[in-house]
């Protein structure tokens, strides 16, 4: 007996009307008639609410109705296929958002540092003061950044200050010896960092300074 011809016979032993069984299951009169004389079949979801409601197995449904099982053996592969698929794309589109995550965190992410170790002669120096380095770098956002900061001469003083691109002045340390750990705040924008040194009196002066700024 096939699937239609079951359900045909479960609608006349409860003495149901094809209207009154289409509105027991939220369907059409013509879906029911189209049910019972095998123009379509319904789905796997309506065959288990229809055993449900009649208290009759899904195998004793489909009971000899090797086209329904067909049917449904192939739904039920075209939806592990589809969920396989949906796992895999789910899996590419998360390794996607990781990658574009990571380069927009590289992209926004401040690491500057220099540092040198450098001896001057009196023939070098020809000023009273002497431009030591000048480093620069950007921030994208504004944000907190840290700023280490270690600087040594053994004559003189060195004279650290970070400016931003209008000559402003964020951060100034002075002294023969720096040493300094702090976070400050940063606008967006471009910064140059100037050492110069001064105040030396010998004819051979050793300087060394150390800066880290990141986020």
């Amino acid at each position: 007996m096939s699937i239609g011809e079951q359900i045909n016979s479960l609608r006349k032993r409860n003495s149901l009307s094809q209207d009154d069984f289409a509105n027991m299951f939220h369907v059409s009169r013509q879906t029911i008639s189209n049910w019972e004389n095998g123009k379509s079949y319904p789905d796997l979801e309506m065959i288990i609410k229809i055993s449900n409601y009649f208290k009759i197995s899904v195998d004793e449904l489909l009971k000899n109705d090797t086209k329904i099982v067909e049917k449904i053996d192939d739904e039920k592969r075209k939806k592990r296929k589809y969920f396989i698929l949906l796992i895999v794309i789910c899996v590419i589109g998360s390794a996607l958002i990781l990658i574009l995550y990571n380069k927009y965190q590289e992209s926004i992410a401040v690491n500057f540092s220099m540092k040198k170790h450098e001896t001057y002669k009196s023939t070098e120096i020809k000023e009273l003061s002497l431009n030591v380095a000048n480093g620069y770098f950007s921030v994208p956002k504004n944000e907190k950044l840290d700023v280490q900061v270690h600087g040594v001469t053994d004559d003189g003083k060195l004279h650290l200050t970070i400016m931003n691109q209008d000559n402003n002045i964020y951060y100034r340390l002075d002294g023969q010896e720096l040493n300094d750990l702090q976070t400050l705040y940063f606008e967006k924008g471009s910064y140059i960092i100037q050492i110069v040194a001064d105040d030396f009196t010998e004819d051979i002066i050793s300087i060394e300074y150390n800066i880290d700024i990141s986020n």
